[in-house]
């Protein structure tokens, strides 16, 4: 009866393991998505503020031929163009600031964490699925009734034999 009390604490343990992994599986995968859009977002404003630069060079070229006629429509229309694109240079290079591209990569702490997530899963493997504690629990019928007697519980790692 002692040994069967200590599979089912066994059991138990294995399960409330399994429920922690898979919170941190899901708030993992919300951090790769987010991961991705942050990373999509930033090639996004790159290319964004590569256009608007370059819109702006060819626009010192036009300001050149202005140095003959500075007060023509033309030459104000240059001007305010361009000094409507160095304002959106500025915002874009803030953002860019803002979305923490020059801080902390959110790649690599995504990859770190799923490093972490990983070897907790492989040690949980090795406890609650490969090892002889989970075989003899499996194996006693009263430990497994007492572990795996809801519907979920019957679906887990931890209630499985493979």
């Amino acid at each position: 009866m002692a040994h069967s009390n200590d599979l089912i604490t066994f059991g138990k343990a294995c399960l409330k393991k399994e429920e922690t992994l898979a919170k941190a599986e899901a708030r993992l995968d919300k951090k790769s998505i987010r991961s991705e859009q942050s990373q999509r977002k930033t090639r996004t404003s790159i290319g964004r503020l590569q256009q608007l630069k370059e819109q702006k060079a060819q626009l010192e070229t036009s300001m050149s031929d202005c140095e003959s006629t500075p007060n023509s429509a033309y030459c104000h229309q240059i001007r305010h163009r361009y000094n409507e694109l160095t304002y959106q240079i500025h915002i874009a290079e803030a953002d860019s600031v803002e979305d923490g591209r020059y801080g902390d990569d959110p790649v690599t702490e995504f990859e770190f964490s799923q490093q972490q997530f990983n070897q907790r899963y492989d040690n949980f493997i090795a406890q609650c699925r490969d090892s002889n504690a989970h075989y003899a629990m499996i194996q006693d019928p009263e430990a497994y009734a007492a572990v795996c007697s809801t519907v979920s519980a019957k679906q887990s790692i931890t209630c499985s034999l493979f």
